[in-house]
This record gives C-alpha cells, sequence and structure tokens, in this order.
C-alpha cells in the first residue's frame, strides 16, 4: 500500500470566491478534534459551530473559500488588517480530505493575491505554530520568512511556539512565476 501523497489537480480544477452562509458548515467539518480546532481557530471551542464562525466575521475581513470541482476545500480570511499598511492571514483551513493535494497551496496565495493586487498592501503576516511542519514549509515555500516567536501554553497544557512569518510586496512578486 502507497503512503505517498495523491497526485494534486490541476489548476483549473480549483476555483475561490467569498465566503456564502452556505459555506460555513462545510468549513465546521474542517477540524477533526479539539487540538485541531485550537490550530485553525484558537478562539472556538469543540465543536465548531456554524455560530462561532459567524461571530468571528465580525472581526475579520475578506473571508474566502477554495473550491474544487464546487466542493468547498479550503477557508481563510484576514485576521487583522490596516489599510495602506498591513494584513494577517488567518484561519487558514483545508478539509481533511483534501490536504496534500495542492489546496493549502491554492489558498494561500489566493489570500496574498487579494493582499498585494486587491488591497495593495506592502506586507502580509500570518502566524503559525511549530507543530504545524507541512504549514510552515508551504509559507516557506511562498516566501514568507520567520520575524517573531512567541512561547504560547495550549489548552491542554503544552509549551508551543508561534512564529510570525512574513512576505513583502518585493517577495510575493519574485515567487509569483513558481508552480
Amino acid at each position: 500500500m502507497s503512503t505517498a501523497a495523491p497526485a494534486p489537480p490541476p489548476a483549473s480544477a480549483y476555483s475561490h470566491r467569498p465566503l456564502s452562509d452556505a459555506d460555513i458548515p462545510h468549513i465546521c467539518r474542517f477540524p477533526h478534534d479539539r487540538e485541531e480546532l485550537y490550530f485553525l481557530f484558537p478562539r472556538a471551542t469543540w465543536p465548531l459551530t456554524p455560530q462561532q464562525v459567524r461571530d468571528s466575521l465580525a472581526l475579520r475581513r475578506d473571508p474566502t473559500v477554495v473550491l474544487r470541482g464546487g466542493e468547498v476545500v479550503g477557508y481563510a480570511n484576514f485576521a487583522t488588517f490596516e489599510e495602506g499598511r498591513s494584513a494577517s492571514l488567518g484561519n487558514v483551513s483545508v478539509a481533511p480530505w483534501a490536504r496534500r493535494t495542492g489546496v493549502a497551496k491554492r489558498l494561500v496565495r489566493t489570500m496574498m493575491d487579494r493582499a498585494f493586487d486587491h488591497h495593495g498592501l506592502p506586507e502580509l503576516v500570518l502566524r503559525c505554530f511549530n507543530t504545524n511542519t507541512p504549514g510552515l514549509l508551504l509559507y516557506a515555500a511562498l516566501g514568507f520568512v520567520p520575524i517573531t516567536i512567541e512561547e504560547r501554553t495550549a489548552p491542554w497544557g503544552n509549551r508551543l511556539a508561534l512564529f510570525t512569518l512574513r512576505i513583502d510586496r518585493a517577495g510575493w512578486n519574485a515567487g509569483r512565476g513558481e508552480g
């Protein structure tokens, strides 16, 4: 039995659009346990409910979904937004059945394009826990660089490192031609 990741679908299989209320129940099925929910929506409580997602939207900007063949497979937004200055990427999450297929890369690139092309921001930041090795490697491959590390304590008591990563417009422009 092979343990290799499934082959990613072609780029044409993906689309993105603003979040709709009908998407929210799908997003609530993305985290499979309390720990994963903490990493995706740190302020949420298990299980993630549509109301928690709706309540978070009051504090977020540009909630966006990625679709594959019409199915919602990814979600992200800007957790903070300072017009003309900076935004922070938040709630980056991928459906469990769509992981390791390029969805996260497509999702983050979509949000990067939104930050730099649409909003004309000079930088985009994000935060990622040390336990999310696939995420850290993806962000590095897309040009994000770590700028700070903070110690956090998870709700279950473990010490964690929370990385803040940054990409500026020049870094984004340099990486636009890559797959």
